[in-house]
C-alpha cells in the first residue's frame, strides 16, 4: 500500500491503478553550464579524478563536501590508492583544504584523508552519512585486497568528521563476499544487515559466461547475509555491445533508485548512466523507456568536452537543495574523454555537475489528449494534497484537477473533478484545492483513490503534507 506521507513517483507502476493517454517520460538532468567543476592540479592527486566516493552537506559546518580517489599519481610512486577531501561553500566552487594527516614530499599540508598504503585490487569507496551514530555519522565502506593479490574482502570504516577515519577491521580481516571489482555500498533496510554491496558476483559470472553484470549481497561488520545474488544484466532487448560495469543505488523517499553504468564496446568504446529502482534493494528493476538519464557529452578526444567518452555518478544520493530556486536535486559525477579500449580509463577525468528538479526522474505526460490517472487505493494520513508539476507550453491552457474517490470509485461529495480548483504552473509543491473551502484533510484514516485529470501537463510525483 502506498504510504503517501512519501512523494510517490511513477518509476514503477505500483501507485498506478489504471492510465488513460498518459507516457512515462524519463527526464535527464541538465549538466552544468562551467562543467567541470573540479579538476586535479596537486601532483599527488594523479593525472584526473577516479571514483567519486560521495558528495554531501556536512550538517555540522555547512559545507559542500566530496570525497574521491588518486590512483597511482605517476608523481607519487608511494601511493597506491589514497582517498582526498575537497569542500565548496555553494556546491559549484571547490577547493582542496589543507590538512595536517599526510603531507607532501616537500612537507606541504595535503588534501588526502585516507591512505591505504601498497594495497592488491581496490574498488571505489562509498561514503555514507548516518546521523543516528551520533559520535561517528560518517561511514566509509571499501572493497579491497591484500598487496599482490585478488580476494576481495569488504572493510568498514567511521568517522566523526569525514577526515580522520578509522577501521573497524583491519586489513586482512575483513568480510568476504565473493564479488570483484567497481564494489558500490548502500545502506539497506536490514538493521541486522546494514549494508548492501552491489558488484560483480564472480562464481555465476563463471557458470554462465557472463562478462559483466550486476550483483547483491548485503553484509554487517562481520559477516554477508549469503551469496551474491545476481540483480542486473543485459538482455535480449539490449544491444550485444553493451556491458553493465557497475551499479550503485541510494534511499529515495520510501523506494531505493539506482543507476548502472553502460560500457559499450563499439569502435570507440564509451560509458554512460541509467536509472533502476527498487522497493527492497533485493528486487531492482531498470525504467521504462530505457534511455540513458546521465548520457556523455557530445565533443571528442582531450580538446573536446571533459565528459566526451564517459559519466560515471558519485556513489552517493543526489544533494536536494533550494540552492537557486525550485527544490533540485544536484546530481555529481566523474567524466572524461577516455574509456576501457581507448585510453587509460582514469585519463583525464574531473567532477561535474548535473541538476534535476526534486523528484523529477521521470514524469507521467498528458500532450496532445486529455488523459487520467487513477490510483490504488492507499489511507489518507491527513494534510494537504501536494503536487508536484509542470504545465508544458507557454499558453498557460493546461493543468491538472484532482478527484477524490471512494475505494469502489465514487467520488466523494465536495472533492469532485468539478469542485477541484485546476493547478497550473510548475512547482515541486503545487497544492490541490477545492471550492467553497472543501478540504482533503478531514479525510484522515480513511482509505481513498485519487484520479488526476491532466491536459497538457507532466505529473512528476504526488504526496501528503504530513510528510514523516
Amino acid at each position: 500500500m502506498p504510504d503517501v506521507r512519501y512523494a510517490q513517483l511513477f518509476l514503477d507502476d505500483a501507485v498506478i491503478e489504471q492510465t488513460v493517454r498518459l507516457q512515462r517520460v524519463i527526464h535527464q538532468p541538465h549538466k552544468y553550464h562551467t562543467n567541470p567543476v573540479y579538476t586535479v592540479g596537486a601532483p599527488w592527486e594523479g593525472d584526473g579524478v577516479v571514483y567519486l566516493a560521495g558528495v554531501y552537506i556536512d550538517p555540522a559546518d555547512q559545507l559542500w563536501k566530496a570525497w574521491y580517489t588518486s590512483l597511482y599519481p605517476s608523481a607519487y610512486p608511494d601511493i597506491t590508492y589514497a582517498i582526498c577531501m575537497i569542500t565548496s561553500q555553494d556546491g559549484i566552487h571547490w577547493e582542496r583544504p589543507e590538512l595536517n594527516l599526510y603531507r607532501g614530499h616537500n612537507g606541504e599540508k595535503t588534501n588526502i584523508v585516507l591512505d591505504l598504503g601498497p594495497v592488491g585490487g581496490t574498488g571505489a569507496a562509498s561514503i555514507l552519512y548516518e546521523p543516528e551514530n551520533h559520535s561517528h555519522p560518517w561511514t566509509l565502506i571499501i572493497s579491497s585486497c591484500l598487496y599482490g593479490t585478488w580476494e576481495y574482502k569488504a572493510y568498514i570504516l567511521r568517522s566523526a568528521d569525514g577526515i580522520h577515519w578509522q577501521w573497524e577491521r583491519q586489513m586482512p580481516n575483513g568480510v568476504v563476499h565473493g564479488m570483484g571489482d567497481r564494489c558500490t555500498a548502500m545502506k539497506g533496510p536490514d538493521p541486522q544487515y546494514p549494508y548492501v554491496l552491489m558488484s560483480r558476483g564472480l562464481a555465476d559470472m563463471s557458470r554462465w559466461g557472463l562478462v559483466r553484470a550486476a550483483h547483491r549481497l548485503a553484509i554487517n561488520t562481520d559477516q554477508a547475509d549469503g551469496e551474491p545474488r545476481r540483480i542486473l544484466y543485459p538482455d535480449l532487448e539490449d544491444d550485444p555491445a553493451g556491458q553493465i560495469y557497475h551499479a550503485h543505488g541510494f534511499p529515495y523517499q520510501d523506494i531505493y533508485i539506482g543507476l548502472f553504468q553502460w560500457f559499450w564496446e563499439t569502435e570507440d568504446p564509451y560509458g554512460e548512466m541509467e536509472l533502476m529502482m527498487s522497493r527492497d534493494t533485493v528486487t531492482w528493476n531498470r525504467i521504462r523507456p530505457r534511455q540513458p538519464f546521465l548520457p556523455r557529452s557530445t565533443g571528442s578526444g582531450r580538446e573536446g568536452r571533459f565528459d566526451c567518452q564517459v559519466t560515471d555518478t558519485a556513489l552517493s544520493p543526489p544533494v536536494r537543495t533550494s540552492q537557486g530556486g525550485m527544490e533540485t536535486l544536484w546530481f555529481y559525477y566523474w567524466g572524461g574523454p577516455a574509456m576501457h579500449g581507448n585510453r587509460h580509463l582514469t585519463f583525464g577525468r574531473g567532477i561535474g555537475l548535473a541538476q534535476l528538479r526534486a523528484d523529477g526522474f521521470c514524469s507521467l505526460r498528458a500532450q496532445r489528449f486529455p488523459a487520467t490517472l487513477v490510483t490504488r487505493p492507499f489511507i489518507w494520513p491527513g494534510g494537504k494534497l501536494l503536487i508536484n508539476a509542470s504545465v508544458l507550453g507557454g499558453a498557460g491552457n493546461g493543468g491538472l484537477r484532482t478527484e477524490v474517490l471512494t475505494e469502489d470509485l465514487k467520488p466523494i461529495e465536495r472533492l469532485s473533478r468539478e469542485q477541484a480548483d485546476t493547478v497550473r504552473g510548475d512547482g515541486v509543491h503545487l497544492e490541490q484545492s477545492w471550492q467553497k473551502e472543501a478540504t482533503i484533510q478531514k479525510l484522515q484514516g480513511r482509505r481513498i483513490r485519487l484520479k488526476f485529470y491532466m491536459d497538457h501537463v507532466d505529473l512528476f510525483s504526488f504526496q501528503s503534507s504530513e510528510s514523516p
